[in-house]
Protein backbone atom coordinates (compact mmCIF):
# COMPACT_ATOMS: atom_id res chain seq x y z
CA UNK A 1 0.00 0.00 0.00
CA UNK A 2 2.74 2.45 0.96
CA UNK A 3 4.58 1.85 -2.31
CA UNK A 4 1.37 2.29 -4.33
CA UNK A 5 0.71 5.63 -2.58
CA UNK A 6 4.32 6.67 -3.21
CA UNK A 7 3.95 5.90 -6.94
CA UNK A 8 0.71 7.87 -7.22
CA UNK A 9 2.16 10.81 -5.30
CA UNK A 10 5.14 10.91 -7.66
CA UNK A 11 2.68 11.88 -10.43
CA UNK A 12 1.93 15.44 -9.23
CA UNK A 13 -1.41 15.87 -11.09
CA UNK A 14 -2.71 12.79 -9.23
CA UNK A 15 -1.27 13.48 -5.79
CA UNK A 16 -4.68 14.64 -4.47
CA UNK A 17 -8.28 14.44 -5.63
CA UNK A 18 -8.48 18.22 -5.88
CA UNK A 19 -5.20 19.27 -7.44
CA UNK A 20 -6.98 21.70 -9.81
CA UNK A 21 -8.85 23.51 -7.03
CA UNK A 22 -6.26 23.18 -4.29
CA UNK A 23 -2.81 22.28 -5.60
CA UNK A 24 -1.10 20.53 -2.75
CA UNK A 25 2.56 20.23 -1.96
CA UNK A 26 3.87 16.87 -0.86
CA UNK A 27 5.95 17.58 2.21
CA UNK A 28 9.17 15.71 3.03
CA UNK A 29 8.76 12.73 5.33
CA UNK A 30 8.18 13.43 9.00
CA UNK A 31 10.86 12.69 11.54
CA UNK A 32 10.07 9.97 14.10
CA UNK A 33 10.31 12.64 16.83
CA UNK A 34 7.60 14.70 15.08
CA UNK A 35 5.27 11.69 15.07
CA UNK A 36 6.08 10.94 18.73
CA UNK A 37 5.43 14.58 19.69
CA UNK A 38 2.11 14.45 17.84
CA UNK A 39 1.03 11.32 19.71
CA UNK A 40 2.02 12.91 23.02
CA UNK A 41 0.06 16.08 22.22
CA UNK A 42 -3.02 14.11 21.13
CA UNK A 43 -2.86 11.70 24.07
CA UNK A 44 -3.25 8.64 21.84
CA UNK A 45 -1.33 6.69 19.22
CA UNK A 46 -1.71 7.26 15.51
CA UNK A 47 -2.83 4.31 13.39
CA UNK A 48 0.15 2.39 11.96
CA UNK A 49 -0.80 3.14 8.35
CA UNK A 50 -0.92 6.88 9.03
CA UNK A 51 2.47 6.78 10.76
CA UNK A 52 3.92 4.79 7.87
CA UNK A 53 2.60 7.32 5.36
CA UNK A 54 4.05 10.26 7.31
CA UNK A 55 7.40 8.52 7.82
CA UNK A 56 7.82 6.87 4.40
CA UNK A 57 5.82 8.92 1.84
CA UNK A 58 5.57 12.47 3.16
CA UNK A 59 4.27 14.65 5.97
CA UNK A 60 0.98 15.29 4.18
CA UNK A 61 -0.06 17.17 1.08
CA UNK A 62 -1.19 14.08 -0.87
CA UNK A 63 -4.09 11.67 -0.77
CA UNK A 64 -7.88 11.89 -0.78
CA UNK A 65 -9.61 15.27 -0.91
CA UNK A 66 -7.16 18.14 -0.58
CA UNK A 67 -4.60 15.67 0.78
CA UNK A 68 -3.50 14.50 4.18
CA UNK A 69 -2.95 17.12 6.82
CA UNK A 70 0.41 16.51 8.44
CA UNK A 71 1.98 16.56 11.85
CA UNK A 72 3.92 19.65 12.97
CA UNK A 73 6.15 20.91 10.16
CA UNK A 74 4.06 19.25 7.46
CA UNK A 75 1.03 20.06 5.34
CA UNK A 76 -1.78 22.03 6.91
CA UNK A 77 -5.40 22.46 5.97
CA UNK A 78 -6.49 25.65 4.22
CA UNK A 79 -6.64 27.46 7.58
CA UNK A 80 -3.04 26.60 8.50
CA UNK A 81 -3.84 23.83 11.02
CA UNK A 82 -2.04 20.52 11.43
CA UNK A 83 -3.75 17.39 12.82
CA UNK A 84 -3.05 18.32 16.45
CA UNK A 85 -4.52 21.79 15.94
CA UNK A 86 -7.62 20.36 14.24
CA UNK A 87 -8.24 17.71 16.87
CA UNK A 88 -7.75 20.21 19.70
CA UNK A 89 -10.14 22.67 18.09
CA UNK A 90 -12.86 20.11 17.45
CA UNK A 91 -12.47 18.39 20.83
CA UNK A 92 -13.05 21.66 22.69
CA UNK A 93 -16.56 22.26 24.03
CA UNK A 94 -18.67 24.95 22.38
CA UNK A 95 -20.40 27.04 25.07
CA UNK A 96 -22.90 28.24 22.46
CA UNK A 97 -23.88 24.73 21.36
CA UNK A 98 -24.74 22.25 24.14
CA UNK A 99 -25.07 19.46 21.54
CA UNK A 100 -21.47 19.77 20.31
CA UNK A 101 -19.43 16.70 21.25
CA UNK A 102 -16.47 15.65 19.14
CA UNK A 103 -15.94 11.88 19.37
CA UNK A 104 -12.86 10.95 21.39
CA UNK A 105 -9.96 9.72 19.27
CA UNK A 106 -11.62 10.84 16.01
CA UNK A 107 -8.73 12.50 14.18
CA UNK A 108 -9.36 14.84 11.22
CA UNK A 109 -6.73 13.88 8.65
CA UNK A 110 -7.88 15.21 5.27
CA UNK A 111 -9.77 18.36 4.38
CA UNK A 112 -12.49 17.61 1.85
CA UNK A 113 -13.66 21.18 1.20
CA UNK A 114 -16.66 23.10 2.55
CA UNK A 115 -15.70 22.46 6.23
CA UNK A 116 -15.77 18.67 5.69
CA UNK A 117 -13.01 16.33 6.87
CA UNK A 118 -12.15 12.68 6.55
CA UNK A 119 -11.34 11.45 10.05
CA UNK A 120 -9.73 8.29 11.41
CA UNK A 121 -11.16 6.59 14.48
CA UNK A 122 -7.88 6.03 16.29
CA UNK A 123 -9.57 3.98 19.03
CA UNK A 124 -10.69 1.14 16.74
CA UNK A 125 -8.69 -1.58 14.98
CA UNK A 126 -7.95 -0.65 11.38
CA UNK A 127 -8.83 3.00 12.01
CA UNK A 128 -12.30 3.22 10.40
CA UNK A 129 -12.80 6.38 8.36
CA UNK A 130 -15.60 8.80 9.23
CA UNK A 131 -16.73 11.66 7.04
CA UNK A 132 -17.43 14.77 9.13
CA UNK A 133 -20.10 16.60 7.11
CA UNK A 134 -21.32 19.62 9.12
CA UNK A 135 -23.17 21.39 6.30
CA UNK A 136 -26.67 19.87 6.65
CA UNK A 137 -26.61 20.36 10.44
CA UNK A 138 -29.46 22.41 11.90
CA UNK A 139 -28.76 24.72 14.84
CA UNK A 140 -30.10 23.40 18.13
CA UNK A 141 -30.02 19.79 16.94
CA UNK A 142 -27.63 16.96 17.84
CA UNK A 143 -24.65 16.45 15.55
CA UNK A 144 -25.06 12.68 15.07
CA UNK A 145 -25.96 12.95 11.36
CA UNK A 146 -22.75 14.87 10.68
CA UNK A 147 -20.58 11.79 11.31
CA UNK A 148 -20.96 9.43 8.37
CA UNK A 149 -19.10 6.09 8.14
CA UNK A 150 -16.97 6.23 5.00
CA UNK A 151 -14.70 3.17 5.03
CA UNK A 152 -14.22 0.30 7.48
CA UNK A 153 -10.47 0.96 7.66
CA UNK A 154 -7.87 3.51 6.67
CA UNK A 155 -6.31 0.88 4.38
CA UNK A 156 -9.59 0.42 2.52
CA UNK A 157 -10.01 4.20 2.25
CA UNK A 158 -6.57 4.61 0.73
CA UNK A 159 -7.19 1.58 -1.48
CA UNK A 160 -10.36 3.22 -2.80
CA UNK A 161 -8.41 6.44 -3.44
CA UNK A 162 -5.72 4.54 -5.31
CA UNK A 163 -8.44 2.89 -7.43
CA UNK A 164 -10.21 6.25 -8.04
CA UNK A 165 -13.38 5.02 -6.32
CA UNK A 166 -15.75 7.65 -4.91
CA UNK A 167 -16.94 6.50 -1.49
CA UNK A 168 -18.92 9.64 -0.67
CA UNK A 169 -22.12 9.16 -2.65
CA UNK A 170 -22.65 5.62 -1.39
CA UNK A 171 -21.86 6.67 2.21
CA UNK A 172 -24.37 9.53 1.98
CA UNK A 173 -27.07 7.30 0.53
CA UNK A 174 -26.49 4.66 3.22
CA UNK A 175 -26.90 7.32 5.90
CA UNK A 176 -29.67 9.46 4.45
CA UNK A 177 -31.14 7.59 1.49
CA UNK A 178 -31.53 9.39 -1.83
CA UNK A 179 -32.59 12.70 -0.30
CA UNK A 180 -30.40 15.71 -0.96
CA UNK A 181 -27.33 13.88 -2.28
CA UNK A 182 -26.91 16.46 -5.02
CA UNK A 183 -27.35 19.31 -2.52
CA UNK A 184 -25.04 17.52 0.00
Amino acid sequence: MIEAVRRRVADAPNATDSVDAFPGTVFPVALPSQVEDTEAALGFRLPEILKALYLRVGNGGYGPGYGLVGVAGGATDDTGKNIVDLYSEYAAPDPEDPHWRWPRHLLPVAHLGCAMYACLDCSAPGAPVVWFEPNPHSAGEPWDDSFIPLAPSASEWFGAWLADKDLFESAWKMKFGEKNWDAG
